[in-house]
């Protein structure tokens, strides 16, 4: 039976999911899309707890929907509603529901990191996705965002991330409650600025246990968290006036990682 009606229990819940992060926080979950990142849900061990195929990809996928309906619940659904569920212009015709991912929930994830980097004010959903895969690609241990970063768990960020938001251990929260336990713990907090007077990156010698604060696209690194980092670094460039953040972090990442 093909669901057709925008009233469907089904069909509002992910809709809600997909456009409302109080309506994710609420209900624990959020909506991935793509047969690409279901296969990277499950080989980070995610489950995914409901599917919603449209009736398109369901005739040309036959194996891939067996497969999906014997790990949990399927429907399908006609290609208009994917259009009025999905957050983009082309729906890929996959849509599930994972559990809000909670990494970071024990503080030995913390405290047995060795590299970190924290995200200070990065909205822009598609810059902190970038930004995770970064950290994946390149050994990063854990990352933390601000409270006024972008939210994980929206469909953007999950995108932009391609599976990496899946491995990577991510917590959530205010930075100078979350900064000072760390250094506690050994970290030396390192905040990436636009100051030539800071040590530049291929000189700079990061510490063996960091965490590096980048901040976002306009403001930086607000006052408050300058303030609490032990050191600074920046990245010296010849022309344009800065770079993006993802950029900016992906080349710091590198380093910190070399």
């Amino acid at each position: 039976m093909v669901i057709t009606s925008r009233q469907n229990p089904k069909i509002t819940l992910f809709r809600a999911l997909i456009r409302d992060r109080k309506a994710r926080i609420e209900a624990g979950l959020f909506v991935a899309e793509g047969e690409k990142l279901f296969h990277e849900a499950l080989s980070s061990d995610l489950k995914p707890e409901n599917i919603l195929i449209t009736e398109k990809f369901s005739q040309k996928n036959d194996n891939f929907c067996q497969k999906a309906a014997n790990l949990c619940n399927i429907d399908i659904i006609s290609d208009d509603l994917a259009e009025y569920i999905s957050d983009t212009k082309s729906p890929q015709g996959v849509f599930f529901t994972l559990a809000l991912l909670d990494k970071f929930s024990k503080s030995t994830t913390i405290y047995n990191s060795t590299s970190i980097i924290a995200l200070a004010g990065v909205q822009d959903p598609g810059n902190v996705g970038a930004i995770i895969r970064s950290c994946d690609a390149f050994g990063v241990s854990a990352l933390m965002l601000s409270e006024d970063c972008a939210d994980l768990h929206s469909p953007k960020v999950i995108r932009s991330a391609m599976g990496s938001a899946f491995r990577l251990p991510v917590c959530r929260g205010e930075l100078t409650t979350l900064i000072p336990s760390l250094k506690e713990q050994g970290f030396v907090i390192v905040g990436a600025v636009l100051n030539e007077n800071a040590g530049k990156l291929g000189d700079f010698e990061f510490p063996e246990k960091c965490l590096v604060v980048i901040g976002g696209e306009g403001a930086g690194i607000n006052a408050e968290v300058i303030n609490i980092c032990d050191k600074q670094v920046y990245i010296p460039i010849k022309n344009a006036e800065s770079l993006n953040a993802a950029v900016a972090a992906s080349v710091i990442i590198y380093e910190m990682t070399l």
